[in-house]
This record gives structure tokens, sequence and C-alpha cells, in this order.
């Protein structure tokens, strides 16, 4: 093994693995901090705003694949949130085992004050952000590039899943 293998170290803070991994807390405490006036918890406000991108709401294995967790873990999470009348589960119509989760329609000022918290966030963040030769479209084509290649790494099952959720996504717009 050469020197320079040696010396370097996926897990250092410094690696783009852990500085993704960093960014994405960050930015969920700051975002955590906008909405606590709401009484939003991160979960909460995470599940409301991934379900916005859906209008036709998720079942709930689909729901607990995009927020990245296990559908069992989803199911208190939707109970909560139905509790207090942010979503509500509606009888799918092709499969009767289950409930598509959708936003109600009391949540959508909510998720219009989501949305002005991260766009409020988004510009104080990057306003003060400055790097000599990076300009912030180019770092998010970069992004979007590098989500791209890592979805085409998923297994076969996870691609087709995000595939019929892209266009159900688009198919709402």
């Amino acid at each position: 093994m050469a020197e320079d293998d040696l010396a370097f170290d996926i897990c250092a803070e410094d690696r783009v693995p852990v500085l993704l991994h960093r960014v994405d807390q960050l930015w969920r405490q700051l975002m955590d901090n906008e909405l606590a006036h709401h009484g939003l918890s991160q979960a909460k406000w995470r599940t409301m705003a991934i379900l916005s991108l859906y209008p036709d709401g998720l079942i709930q294995s689909e729901l607990a694949e995009e927020l990245g967790i296990e559908g069992p873990s989803l199911v208190a999470m939707i109970d909560r949130l139905s509790r207090d009348e942010w979503v509500e589960r509606v009888q799918c119509g092709t499969d009767r085992r289950c409930k598509i989760i959708r936003l109600t329609e009391r949540s959508l000022p909510l998720i219009d004050e989501i949305r002005s918290s991260a766009e409020k966030l988004y510009a104080r963040t990057f306003a003060e952000l400055d790097v000599p030769g990076v300009r912030i479209p180019d770092v998010e084509r970069f992004f979007i590039a590098l989500r791209e290649r890592l979805y085409e790494n998923l297994p076969d099952r996870k691609r087709q899943q995000r595939r019929r959720n892209l266009v159900r996504a688009a198919e709402s717009d």
C-alpha cells in the first residue's frame, strides 16, 4: 500500500460522506429551531414536507422509504400526525390492505410555513457563504448528479420504487 493510501481516511470529518451527514444534521437542527414555535419535531416536519411532494399521498411503505426508516417505525408518527389532523389515512382504491397517507387541507398553511422557513434558512445560509470559484447552481447540479449516481447503485426493488414515486409526483404537478 502506498503512503498516500494510508493517509486517506474515508471516515474523516473532511471527507464527503461525513460532510454530507454533518451538513444534513446541522440543516435539520436549524430547521427544528425555525419550526419550534409550531411544536413540530423533526420527524413531523420532515414527514409532512415529503408528503407535500406527493399530493395524492403515499402508502406507508413508500413514505417510510422516502424518509429512510422502517415502515413499523412510521406507524406511531402517522398516528400522532393523524390525531393532530395534519395527515389522513385513506383506503387505497386498488389494494384494500393499504392505506394512503396524505396531507389534510388543515396542513396546507403549515406546509407553506415549512417551505418559507426552509427558504429563509437557505437564503440566510447561502447569502453569507462565499467560496471563491464556487457557484451555488454548480454545487446543486453536482449534488443532483451524485444523488442520481447513488440511486443507480440501489438494489433493483428500491430503484423501481423510486421511479414509481417520481412518476406519481410528476403526474401530480
